[in-house]
């Protein structure tokens, strides 16, 4: 899922990057503190600025740490670890100068180490994989439009799936809130589209019906990506 995530929103982009370089009436560069507009080009209002519509998609590394907490588990699981790719797809607008808000649908799969009755355990076919989505609202604040630092917020949905290398569960989902918090820099490459990185941190607690108790979970997931944003 994450893979097409991350196909989808680089096809859509690279049709906008086309559009807005073809739209360029010159190649003659000239610099704008530290962004390089076009001085025989003429500016409508909003170009090179972050403003209007919005559509923000990353590509990136991941690391999930879950503490579980379950009482009636026969493996005796206490925590999960491991490192995985993730992409997500943010839409939205910008009711104030400088301010986004909208929804964001991210998502990662992970290859995990498990912590059993005390000891590490680690599938050694390839033969188990985390699968973890969010999906919610966010904000994402510029402090200065034209230029490329932000600072994001988001509270979300989160889905965590144990699989199968085909897909199927096997354990039932877990469910639960989740909060993210990230900085970033964008650079423009054109009137409306930038490109940049991303760091972000996400909070989450799930919890899933197995026979018996609940299982609860508490996890947290660091990430670094880049982003390729049309704003």
């Amino acid at each position: 899922m994450s893979r097409l995530l991350g196909f989808l929103a680089v096809v859509v982009l690279a049709t906008l990057v086309t559009a807005e370089r073809a739209s360029a009436e010159s190649i003659a560069t000239t610099g704008t503190g530290d962004q390089a507009v076009p001085c025989d080009e003429r500016l409508a209002p909003g170009d090179y600025e972050h403003d209007g519509f919005f559509l923000r998609a990353e590509a990136g590394v991941t690391f999930f740490r879950a503490l579980v907490d379950a009482p009636s588990s026969p493996a005796g699981r206490t925590r999960i670890t491991g490192f995985g790719e993730s992409s997500s797809i943010s839409a939205g607008g910008t009711p104030l100068r400088g301010l986004v808000v909208g929804g964001r649908v991210w998502t990662t799969r992970v290859s995990p180490s498990f912590v059993e009755h005390g000891v590490h355990v680690t599938p050694d076919d390839d033969s188990v994989k985390e699968t973890l989505a969010r999906i919610g609202p966010f904000a994402d604040w510029y402090p200065d439009p034209m230029r490329g630092f932000h600072v994001q917020l988001g509270l979300e949905l989160a889905i965590q799936v144990e699989s199968d290398v085909k897909g199927t569960l096997i354990k039932p989902g877990n469910y639960g809130p989740a909060a993210t918090l990230g900085l970033g820099y964008e650079w423009f490459v054109s009137k409306q589209f930038s490109l940049g990185f991303v760091a972000r941190m996400a909070f989450g607690y799930g919890t899933r019906s197995l026979s018996g108790p609940d299982e609860h979970t508490l996890w947290e997931a660091p990430e670094l990506a880049l982003a390729y944003t049309y704003h």
